[in-house]
């Protein structure tokens, strides 16, 4: 570090700085009393009864709707973490958070062998491209545990050391059958790295990683804790979700941001790099533009969007440190090109981080969590849910519904899936309101001042529909407000 010039110094620089952002960010997120997006209290509520023996998946037709597309290992991870060290909202942050530093630090380690200047734009980089894609990239989904994966893909792939191609093939498995296991098409994003195992390792080597990655992604699978069955009836009911040409050209556009700066360094840096490099170059380049062409697909869907890009940024970053590594020869324009785009890209994603930083109402989500818990005391022994009102905003208050889970209260409806299944034509069956109306739950908190269930959620669909509204007003009264709740009560005698 003490041999480096200015211009290099202050690109190691930009580097820190980026990623101790990227952290801060983390241990914020950690500390905040809530949650910032719809469907991270899903998966934690989900984990946390895992270790109650509940399961996962339930028929669509169940009186209960609370079933996510999302595959096994999600939910054990957090169950996991909840089994050391209990529940708490923090806690349910906690594993996606580490697994995006962890993926931060293997960014840099990949590359160490390349270089500073490598090392720091590929940090740099990485971290502008988390930023870019909050809150998406920090959410406790399986985006971050993704993105880790394929950071330990890039790192496997650069260990010259390990020239054992059986060894790679069953790591390189085993990552792929845990990222198949949070999402059904996330092998798509190793799909560069298969090329490559082609090229150098031969097809044995890449039918032993698809026959441990499935073997690994059916595991979870033979316990009763999933029911593969009712995961794939879902999967093919929301499949039919329709187009959309305005997500695609808005995806299409957030996928410049991993093509060009790799572009810029490999045209820079090709005429120095090696046979061998350029042949890895050529495979992997056209690995992730055929990768990110499928994707494309899921991505356009309503509901998704350019985060399911983001596990491609650590093979974007590889591929503009090895440009960047071949510009050797012409230095100080390799430093300068870097440390340009480097800041560039940070600076582009300073207004995301903003907005992302202003949708953190620690004030109200502070008060809403104590008010939760306030009411769990008034009203102990009886069993308490959380109900969704009429508008956007409040809705937002009813995400601290996991408080209620983790201190034993039922969890019978996420609102967060009911918007998707009832968008796409899904009702709620007669078993949901025959369990409405013979008051299975007690009370049910509404925001305050708000008619109950008359949301019409984000695709402008009635989330919950008349025939609901009608079950609950029969089974349920008003008996007193709070400050963000209205409380109904069970109107027959409990």
């Amino acid at each position: 570090m003490m041999g480096l010039r200015l211009s290099e110094k202050i690109l190691c620089v930009v580097a820190v700085v980026a990623a101790v952002n990227v952290v801060a960010l983390c241990i914020a997120y950690a500390l905040y009393p809530g949650y910032i997006d719809t469907g991270e209290p899903n998966i934690v509520a989900l984990a946390w009864r895992l270790l109650d023996g509940n399961s996962v998946y339930h028929p669509i037709d169940d009186a209960t709707r609370i079933t996510n597309l999302y595959g096994p290992y999600l939910y054990l991870i957090h169950a996991l973490v909840f089994s050391v060290f209990g529940a708490s909202v923090a806690i349910g942050k906690a594993p996606g958070l580490i697994a995006l530093i962890i993926a931060l630090v293997i960014m840099a380690v990949s590359q160490r062998d390349r270089g500073w200047a490598s090392v720091s734009f590929a940090v740099s980089g990485f971290a502008a491209i988390v930023v870019l894609n909050l809150p998406a990239s920090i959410w406790d989904r399986p985006e971050t545990f993704m993105l880790m994966s394929v950071a330990l893909g890039v790192w496997l792939n650069n260990r010259s050391a390990l020239d054992q191609r059986w060894l790679r093939a069953a790591v390189f498995g085993v990552l792929i059958g845990f990222v198949i296991g949070q999402k059904v098409f996330a092998a798509i994003y190793f799909l560069p790295f298969g090329f490559l195992m082609l090229y150098q390792d031969g097809i044995i080597a890449c039918i032993v990683t698809v026959v441990i990655a499935f073997s690994v992604a059916a595991l979870p699978f033979m316990t009763p804790l999933f029911e593969f069955k009712y995961l794939v009836d879902l999967i093919q009911l929301m499949a039919d979700k329709p187009n959309s040409w305005d997500g695609l050209k808005k995806v299409m556009r957030y996928a410049a941001i991993y093509v060009v700066p790799a572009s810029i360094f490999i045209a820079f840096g090709w005429q120095s790099m090696s046979r061998n490099e350029r042949t890895e170059v050529s495979i992997l380049s056209a690995g992730v533009v055929l990768a990110m062409a499928l994707v494309l697909y899921p991505a356009q869907k309503p509901g998704a969007g350019m985060y399911y890009l983001l596990p491609f940024a650590p093979i974007a970053m590889d591929l503009a440190g090895r440009g960047l590594c071949a510009m050797r020869t012409n230095h100080k324009l390799a430093i300068a090109a870097s440390l340009a785009v480097a800041v560039l890209m940070n600076v582009v994603s300073v207004p995301v981080e903003k907005r992302f930083v202003r949708s953190l109402n620690w004030q109200m989500a502070s008060a809403v969590a104590e008010e939760i818990a306030q009411i769990s005391e008034d009203f102990k022994g009886q069993k308490i849910e959380i109900g969704i009102g009429s508008s956007n905003d409040s809705y937002r208050r009813t995400y601290q519904r996991t408080r209620l889970v983790f201190a034993g209260h039922p969890y019978s409806l996420d609102t967060s899936i009911i918007i998707d299944t009832t968008a796409w034509g899904i009702e709620l069956s007669q078993a949901t309101l025959n369990m409405i109306e013979t008051c299975q739950t007690d009370i049910w908190l509404i925001p305050v001042g708000e008619r109950p269930y008359a949301w019409y959620g984000y695709y402008g669909k009635d989330t919950y529909g008349q025939p609901f509204r009608d079950s609950f007003t029969r089974a349920f009264q008003k008996t007193e407000s709070r400050t963000y709740f209205d409380i109904y009560r069970c109107r027959a005698p409990r």
